[in-house]
């Protein structure tokens, strides 16, 4: 199906309208958690608009990592499909911001092979092509990568070469590192991590600030607010957690900046990370990570105080605030009315929090986790309609 630019437009975005509709329901989430098994969740599920992806699977006894697996390629075969609506310059632009799943590839296998997370099974490379036969992948050459035993042989898989010449730098103990599997494997896992979404963000900004009119302005709202989210949050855990001084968390971020300046950057890396709310003052960012308020109307507000029963709780607090401000910059870019590619954006975003949140109620009912304080986690408030 062939469009002009601007009949791309109508399409991309009436496309976008229709999927947003068919995402879950808040009374949908109450019926999924009132399962008592992931069998009887994919069953549920398997009614839904998820049922092309679960279509021809054995749902009654599905296994977590199967249909957590599912979920998360659902959101590549949506993002795929919206090809078929797009002109040639919005192809270019989903293209890039589908190289995520390239990205996420490389990291299930650095943490499946350095044993850092559970969650290796998530995006198998050949599995997740089989189910997505339009994708390519671009950043990375699929059979080095599935064929990879040793650290070197992963990034080796990486087609850029300044990528991968930066991740192999990035690693302590050189060519006997890179050939076995020892050292702090956590912190190489997050060095990785880290310089793959470096990499990933700042070329996606760089390409969404070349965008003009109310296109150019939201996209750069929607990539923008989740760049300065991202960079706050990697000082944080930085100093907070892998004992990193202000000027080495400093060497962390990202190179694109939105709303946030290297002086607020810099103010947030020298404060306590235990007070970055107020290292935040005065900006929209501050709530995230303030422990004492309750949550707001727009969703991006921060744990109910009677909720921090300690620093674990906080930690996921804080990410689960990252998360509603990014769902509500997205239902704000769809509110605004207008054409362009950032309805496909809006709506890729808030399919990756509605998958979020599924594998959330997934794990709570696999493990007998209290539902009952589901409202901590989930990026929707199941109190309202969203």
């Amino acid at each position: 199906m062939a469009f002009g630019s601007g009949g791309a437009r109508v399409a991309e975005s009436a496309k976008a309208r229709i999927r947003r509709a068919s995402l879950l329901r808040n009374e949908d989430f109450r019926l999924l958690l009132e399962q008592t098994s992931v069998g009887d969740i994919a069953v549920q599920l398997g009614k839904s608009a998820y049922a092309p992806m679960l279509k021809g699977h054995v749902l009654e006894s599905m296994r977590r990592s199967e249909l957590e697996f599912l979920l998360n390629v659902s959101i590549l075969a949506e993002g795929v499909a919206f090809g078929h609506y797009t002109g040639l310059g919005d192809k270019r632009l989903l293209n890039l911001w589908l190289e995520n799943f390239d990205v996420e590839l490389l990291k299930n296998h650095f943490q499946t092979h350095m044993k850092t997370s559970e969650w290796g099974d998530h995006l198998d490379p050949g599995k997740m092509l089989d189910l997505v036969s339009d994708f390519r992948l671009t950043l990375v050459d699929q059979e080095k990568l599935s064929s990879s035993d040793t650290l070197k042989d992963i990034l080796m898989s990486v087609r850029s070469e300044s990528l991968r010449s930066a991740m192999m730098e990035a690693v302590p103990g050189g060519e006997r590192a890179l050939a076995s599997w020892e050292g702090d494997l956590q912190r190489i896992t997050f060095a990785l991590g880290m310089i793959l979404d470096r990499y990933y963000f700042d070329n996606l900004y760089a390409a969404v600030a070349r965008l003009g009119g109310d296109e150019g302005r939201m996209m750069r709202m929607l990539v923008g607010t989740r760049v300065d989210l991202m960079n706050l949050y990697w000082i944080y855990r930085a100093r907070r957690f892998f004992d990193k001084s202000p000027e080495e968390a400093l060497t962390l971020i990202m190179k694109a900046r939105y709303r946030l300046d290297f002086g607020l950057l810099t103010r947030a890396a020298f404060a306590d990370p235990r007070a970055m709310a107020a290292a935040l003052e005065g900006t929209p960012y501050a709530r995230v990570f303030d422990a004492r308020v309750e949550n707001s109307e727009d969703g991006s507000g921060a744990l109910k105080s009677e909720a921090l029963k300690g620093e674990a709780l906080y930690e996921v607090g804080v990410e689960r605030n990252i998360y509603r401000f990014l769902f509500a910059v997205a239902e704000r870019v769809f509110l605004s009315g207008a054409l362009g590619f950032q309805n496909v954006a809006a709506y890729l975003v808030l399919k990756e929090l509605e998958v979020r949140d599924l594998v959330a109620v997934v794990e709570m009912v696999r493990y007998g986790f209290d539902k009952n304080r589901i409202d901590l986690i989930l990026v929707r408030t199941l109190g309202k309609e969203n």
